[in-house]
């Protein structure tokens, strides 16, 4: 079985090498990006497997992290997963009618992760 690449987008640095730790042992290829461009960047010539984004970055947010990869037919079809502290139920709204495949809220947990690739055959 081939093992997935997992991209997690987020401005924190403490928030990104938790989300590492947590996938480390399970053997999964991780890549992360600081801010929108570069998550952008990274998911149009790495081409992971799922992404997990935040909605709150400086310059672009995870909205045109996810509007841009939309409309990129060579990341269009990977699963989109926000993953951020806007827990309020519009907000959640929100994110899957933009196009989000799903929405997790920080803090998240190991198992969640777990469960979501386990969802996409990973």
């Amino acid at each position: 079985m081939k093992t997935a690449t997992i991209l997690f987008v987020d401005d924190d640095i403490r928030v990104l090498e938790l989300l590492k730790r947590y996938l480390h042992e399970e053997k999964y290829d991780i890549l992360t990006a600081s801010n929108g461009n570069d998550g952008i960047e990274t998911a149009r010539t790495r081409k992971p497997d799922v992404i997990f984004c935040d909605i709150m970055m400086p310059d672009l947010d995870g909205y045109g992290v996810l509007g841009t990869l939309q409309k990129d037919d060579s990341t269009k079809n990977i699963p989109f997963y926000f993953l951020t502290s806007k827990i309020q139920r519009e907000d959640i709204l929100l994110g899957i009618t933009a196009g989000a495949t799903g929405y997790l809220a920080k803090p998240t947990s190991r198992a969640q992760l777990l469960d979501i690739l386990q969802e996409n055959g990973y």
